[in-house]
């Protein structure tokens, strides 16, 4: 179950931040320093848990 969690979270935050940079990018949010780097960071942190997960999910168990 620890892997599946990992890649709804990391789906999750990739999406969140694309739709902050999305929302940036379409003049709906403002254009600042901070919302840019944290956009950028929270999708690119979430493309990371997910293939984290994606990479625990399908590696084979040792039992």
């Amino acid at each position: 179950m620890r892997s599946t969690k990992m890649m709804w979270i990391g789906g999750v935050m990739a999406f969140g931040g694309w739709l902050l940079i999305f929302l940036i990018v379409l003049g709906y949010a403002p254009r600042t320093y901070f919302l840019n780097i944290f956009g950028y960071g929270v999708s690119f942190v979430g493309l990371l848990i997910g293939l984290v997960g994606i990479l625990d999910h399908i590696r084979p168990r040792r039992d």
